[in-house]
């Protein structure tokens, strides 16, 4: 008689333990969401459009599906007016962006990100994402994750000026030297990544210095990157990025780091609302853990933390270079108003 109880004990367990394993994950669920949204909307200038075909097909490769990547090439400062307008109409015609913390900012108040259990849903296939939600600011954790880094550089042409001869600090662009030859990103940046830090005045100062030395003015970091290498520009400082790509494709740029740089991080971010969110989940889970480092391999963009094996971090420590990233909303609203006084200070007469 005991012996049928046991046997009638552990075919139960068996049989719940059974059932448990059937029931599908939560990871399980998403993907078969992804497989049955097949197109993922992209606003954005990351990746390339030259590199993006080899990420799709490795994504596709690792999840067995076939689907398509449409990407509009937008920088964040037309992807967060163009979210906030689909929004208000009720229809949000993207899928993925990116942006670093004052875009997140901005679309965090404007109540337009969703918290998602990013760990809950792929922590066990892909672990890292952990890191991915917890190294944003607190108030965005589990409303966008942590892409790459927007980490600045010296980029020049070798071809008129030797790396001895570069400067390695900030206030060294200003030098009447590089008068006429050093190219300037005419938004701000990446300056006002050290006003928190160095104090707004300090960095507003150094702008008046730039603008007094007659600088060239470009669009944003590609805009920078571009007037190196076409030779409108003697240096400047684009993202390692914009930099490293461009010299791997042979343009005439090398760079370097100066002594201390700023960094911000460059955020993955899903509108609520999106037309395929199980497909964007999918794919930005895969290409900021397991994905990444193809991503950073093709694009040059990395990851500047010790704990990450990315060329970026190891480029950072063996040049012993000093860095820091903002770690409160607080200093994000400094860093954003000292971007809108150096805009001022270059664009004004």
């Amino acid at each position: 008689m005991l012996r049928r109880e046991a046997a009638i004990v552990l075919l139960l367990i068996w049989g719940a333990a059974s059932s448990l394993h059937a029931q599908p994950t939560k990871f399980q669920q998403l993907l078969e969401g992804a497989k049955k949204e097949r197109e993922l909307i992209l606003w954005s200038n990351t990746p390339e459009e030259d590199v993006l075909p080899q990420i799709v097909a490795a994504f596709n490769k690792r999840f067995g599906l076939n689907i398509n990547v449409s990407q509009v090439q937008m920088g964040t400062r037309d992807f967060t007016p163009r979210v906030l307008a689909g929004l208000q109409a009720g229809r949000v015609e993207v899928d993925i962006g990116q942006g670093s913390s004052d875009t997140v900012l901005i679309l965090n108040e404007k109540n337009a990100l969703e918290t998602f259990d990013w760990v809950g849903v792929f922590g066990r296939d892909f672990p890292a994402i952990k890191r991915r939600v917890d190294r944003v600011i607190p108030e965005f954790r589990g409303k966008v994750l942590d892409y790459w880094h927007l980490a600045y550089c010296f980029s020049y042409r070798p071809d008129r000026v030797k790396a001895a001869d570069v400067p390695r600090t900030w206030e060294g662009l200003a030098d009447p030297k590089w008068r006429g030859q050093v190219v300037l990103n005419q938004a701000g940046s990446p300056f006002h990544y050290f006003a928190p830090f160095w104090g707004a005045e300090k960095v507003l100062e150094l702008a008046r210095k730039l603008k007094a030395n007659q600088p060239v003015f470009a669009k944003g970091s590609p805009g920078v990157a571009a007037a190196i290498e076409t030779g409108q520009a003697t240096l400047g400082a684009p993202t390692i990025g914009q930099a490293a790509f461009g010299k791997d494709r042979g343009a005439p740029v090398d760079w370097l780091l100066p002594a201390e740089i700023p960094i911000e991080i460059e955020h993955f971010i899903i509108p609520k609302g999106v037309p395929h969110p199980n497909l964007a989940r999918l794919w930005a889970a895969w290409i900021t853990t397991e994905g990444q480092p193809l991503f950073e391999k093709l694009t040059k963009n990395g990851l500047a933390w010790a704990e990450d094996d990315s060329f970026l971090a190891r480029r950072l420590k063996q040049d012993k270079t000093k860095y820091r990233f903002i770690e409160t909303t607080q200093q994000n609203r400094i860093m954003d108003k000292t971007l809108k006084q150096i805009s001022e200070i270059y664009l004004g007469k």
